[in-house]
């Protein structure tokens, strides 16, 4: 390899194009055999698949700064830092102080994102930021060579900096690069795409893509006028209490300051929300709660499940992760969240998110129930509690 340039070359197997999913056919498969379109399909674009796969062969120039990265798809790249210096701006990827080189990636479709890159005798940085060459302004930095966004819009840009820590750079520069086979401070990138699937988008074969958050690979609602080919279709179908974008709306009602609710666990349910006591890839279902009235300024809402499989997650005033109240997971003695000023969220209007993390369909033969209770806190510290 000559130093200073990257290459793409066909050096990526068919595994490897299959574990990319669905773009792997959505960015330069033929038509015809029931692949996903390609990305030019899609866009809206003329004149057809070339029918030849991706084009690996072209070489690139290098950056020498991030400004000047070339653009590039899915693919395997593969470079070298030897003799390279780290981007003034910048200064050394993931704050690494090495040097680094710069591709800037394009995503044509909806897709999530994951870029892992090798280094012959070293473990390379990597990092993605959005356009601007900016220090500090890096979306995500992996140290172990890995890094990945999810759901990504179609049309995104982003530079991808690759590079290593000072510390290694200096002991491997010592050592004169072959004159043949691989350099130590040569390396490979892998950028693979994703394509994530919209609301009634066709999600079989599941190289198609995945679904996106809020909505389940499910068979699609037939009609009478559907055409015969349909009977098998599976789409991306929203599902209700999946996310907080379509919560279950649960007004909640106490009676001598208890109540329950109860939560099917055989509906079909994604995992839209991680949360901080518990795993990814469980089943929610989310309910909205409508505070009952008449909780008094020292009052707090417990809401507990007695089933061990069972995990509960509370956010409020909004759904991102920052806003978790509290959370509970799975546990023998089942688990417990609790509300506790429910009260001033009631006052401005705020109504609760309640995560309740599911088994598998088929491990519970009930629906589940939730308690909810009524109980006094002590009064905040200094004041007066009254007669």
């Amino acid at each position: 390899m000559v130093a200073g340039t990257l290459s793409c070359r066909p050096r990526v197997s068919p595994s490897w194009f299959l574990l990319v999913g669905g773009l792997a056919c959505g960015l330069g498969c033929g038509g015809g055999g029931g692949g996903a379109a390609s990305a030019g399909e899609e866009a809206g674009e003329s004149g057809g698949s070339s029918g030849e796969g991706p084009v690996l062969a072209e070489t690139l120039l290098p950056s020498d700064t991030c400004l000047q990265a070339p653009p590039v798809g899915q693919g395997r790249f593969s470079g070298t830092l030897r003799d390279r210096d780290s981007d003034p701006v910048i200064g050394g990827v993931c704050g690494g102080g090495g040097p680094d080189v710069f591709l800037r990636i394009e995503v044509p479709l909806r897709a999530d994102l994951r870029v892992e890159a090798r280094g012959n005798g070293f473990t390379p940085r990597v990092s993605l930021a959005p356009l601007g060459c900016l220090a500090g302004s890096m979306l995500v930095c992996g140290a172990d060579g890995v890094v990945a966004l999810s759901d990504l819009e179609e049309g995104t840009v982003l530079d991808l900096a690759i590079g290593v820590d000072e510390a290694s750079f200096l002991a491997l520069s010592d050592v004169a690069a072959p004159l043949e086979g691989d350099d130590p401070l040569d390396f490979e990138v892998d950028v693979a795409m994703t394509r994530v699937l919209g609301r009634d988008e066709v999600c079989r074969p599941a190289a198609r893509g995945r679904c996106s958050s809020g909505t389940l690979c499910m068979p699609a609602v037939k009609t009478v006028d559907d055409e015969p080919e349909n009977d098998d279709a599976w789409v991306c179908t929203e599902v209700p209490g999946n996310s907080c974008d379509d919560p279950e709306l649960v007004s909640v009602v106490l009676v001598d300051g208890a109540g329950a609710l109860s939560v099917d666990p055989d509906q079909p349910q994604t995992d839209a929300h991680h949360h901080s006591c518990t795993g990814e890839g469980t089943r929610e279902r989310v309910l909205r709660l409508a505070l009952p009235p008449g909780l008094g300024p020292l009052s707090s809402l417990e809401i507990w499940a007695e089933r061990p499989e069972i995990g509960l997650a509370l956010r409020a005033p909004g759904c991102l992760a920052s806003d978790e109240l509290d959370c509970s997971p799975p546990a023998p003695g089942g688990s417990q969240v609790t509300i506790v000023a429910p009260d001033e969220l009631a006052r401005v209007g705020v109504e609760p998110y309640l995560f309740v993390e599911l088994p598998e369909p088929g491990v519970l033969s009930e629906p589940v129930t939730l308690h909810l209770r009524q109980t006094l806190r002590g009064p905040p510290v200094g004041s007066s509690a009254g007669p």
